[in-house]
């Protein structure tokens, strides 16, 4: 609650202005309570019909000022959150999104998401009607000095109360969130097996059904268990919050009918001191109810300042007025993301534009994190890669990406049309799309479609058949032009005719003088490299240089 409440300090003339607000709002509470006491002590000893008459129409309008005041802090309070929940949410996309890629892959799927939902999380909590909640809590110091005033013995009464509701309502809060990091993990785990149940063929082939069915049973189970305690927690804070609003009316009264006996104290005062006593009890009463809340939204807050403190890509560096498709690796070693032992090391060649790489070796030998080193995906353990002679770290890995025609070997694609994910924000014409379609054979297909360009892809593109998600891939990395063609395990799981256009694509970028380097044990491949890397030799690979061979020997 205090960092909600904090969050306004970036806000100084909203602040200022709410504050105003609230305080008006809260001295104007007053004015009920004082019309009670003035017709019950001037108009009822003496039914005088002008002084009913002139004491509401005051109280009419400080009712229509009071009303017209909380609309005016409801809106300021939105505008404050409105600026806050913009940042908050481009933050949190942005930590997702920009985070370093070798952090990335070490992140569960599941803590993704849990950083996307954290923003709704707080966002759901940090509204304008539970600021202007919050708010309303120092000022009930107003209502306890008016109480005060009237009788110093209930006003002490009163605050004792007040006392007990706000230490209920800080344990609570701190009970919540303690309880609420349980309950988290205790959510992570369950979406972690919830993904597990896509693997269907696997649960099926080897019957794994019941022990995955009795690990989501348990773990729900301890969900649920967590949540129950919040819920009785809960439950105990707002009857324990109402029992000392009924103690408290219990006291005041009782006591102040001593009071009332003993002539230092009138019936009216004794009427208003209850009304005001009440009404110093009613935003703690609230407080309450937002203790649970408040604690998730304080979790989630703390899991956003976390992911903003992981590591960023590297936005900013050198770019190349032009590429010319040069590629140098001097002692490089690498490794799988967050292993210590390398993959390879002592990697050292030298690629000129125009030459073809093709990095071979058994499944394992890292052949996938050589190509995510090469788009500074991955980075290397030790040793330089040099574009074009500038080192890979001081260039701009934005820049950089444009230079690459990129075919991985899982495409994925995002969620939108088949050209939304050629163009994928980039300022393509349509000329240029079209080119990347028929060059990588989309055409007929795309002519099949009653959308055309404009069919969509869901699913990252997974219904696709291999080889159509294949040509999409290739239509997307030449939508880019890039210098450097890098292909990982292009021709997998590919039929014979997707496998001749694709050997076919490879000698016409060959033929346009493009650095190729291509990661694969296709021999019909690796017969087209002018460099051959074999990751399969531990632990420096071996390199062999092979003389370029005709367009025949790809086919």
């Amino acid at each position: 609650m205090i960092r909600f409440l904090l969050g306004l300090t970036s806000h100084p003339r909203l602040l200022a202005e709410l504050l105003a607000a609230s305080l008006l709002i809260n001295l104007l509470g007053l004015a009920g309570t004082i019309f009670v006491m003035l017709v019950l002590g001037r108009y009822v000893p003496y039914g005088v019909t002008a002084t009913l008459v002139t004491l509401s129409l005051g109280m009419v309008v400080a009712l229509a000022a009071e009303f017209g005041l909380r609309l005016a802090r409801q809106r300021l309070a939105a505008e404050a959150l409105e600026q806050d929940a913009a940042k908050r949410a481009e933050a949190g996309f942005a930590a997702v999104l920009n985070v370093k890629a070798a952090i990335f892959d070490r992140l569960p799927t599941g803590r993704r998401a849990e950083i996307l939902r954290a923003v709704e999380m707080v966002d759901r909590t940090h509204t304008a009607a539970n600021l202007t909640s919050l708010l309303d809590v120092p000022f009930a110091a107003i209502t306890v000095l008016a109480l005060l005033l009237i009788s110093p013995a209930l006003g002490t009464i009163a605050l004792a109360f007040l006392s007990l509701s706000a230490v209920l309502t800080l344990a609570g809060e701190a009970w919540h969130r303690k309880r609420g990091a349980l309950a988290q993990g205790g959510e992570r785990q369950l979406r972690g097996l919830g993904d597990d149940a896509n693997a269907v063929d696997t649960i099926r082939v080897f019957n794994a059904g019941p022990w995955l069915a009795r690990r989501w049973q348990q773990a729900r189970r301890e969900l649920f268990g967590h949540g129950d305690d919040s819920a009785s927690v809960q439950s105990v804070v707002s009857a324990a919050s109402s029992l000392l609003t009924g103690a408290q009316t219990v006291a005041i009264i009782a006591y102040g009918a001593v009071l009332c006996v003993d002539g230092s104290l009138t019936t009216a005062q004794l009427i208003g001191a209850n009304i005001l006593a009440g009404r110093a009890m009613a935003p703690f009463l609230r407080l309450a109810q937002l203790a649970e809340p408040m604690a998730r939204a304080a979790a989630a807050l703390k899991l956003l300042a976390e992911a903003a403190q992981l590591p960023r890509e590297q936005l900013n560096g050198n770019a190349l007025t032009g590429f010319q498709g040069g590629l140098e690796l001097q002692d490089v070693a690498f490794a799988h993301p967050g292993a210590v032992a390398p993959l390879a090391e002592h990697v050292t060649l030298s690629l000129p534009a125009g030459g073809a790489l093709v990095v071979i070796g058994p499944s394992g030998s890292g052949k996938t994190v050589f190509a995510r080193m090469l788009l500074a995906l991955a980075d290397p353990l030790r040793g330089r890669i040099l574009v074009d002679g500038l080192e890979l770290r001081q260039i701009s890995h934005e820049w950089w990406r444009r230079q690459v025609c990129y075919v991985p070997q899982q495409p994925e694609f995002l969620e939108g049309s088949v050209a939304d994910n050629l163009r994928l924000g980039r300022d393509l014409d349509d000329d240029t799309i079209y080119r990347a379609v028929a060059e990588a054979g989309l055409k007929p297909w795309l002519d099949t479609t009653s959308s055309g360009l404009l069919t969509m892809i869901e699913q990252g593109g997974r219904s696709l058949p291999p080889g159509l998600r294949h040509r999409l891939a290739l239509a997307r990395a030449f939508a880019g032009g890039g210098r450097l063609c890098l292909f990982d395990d292009p021709s997998s799981g590919l039929d014979v005719e997707a496998r001749q256009f694709l050997y076919e694509t490879l000698r016409r970028l060959s033929a346009e003088g493009r650095t190729m380097i291509i990661c694969s044990n296709d021999p019909a491949i690796a017969r087209g490299a002018s460099l051959l890397l074999d990751l399969g030799t531990k632990p420096v690979p071996r390199l062999a240089a092979k003389p370029h061979p005709s367009e025949a020997d790809h086919a």
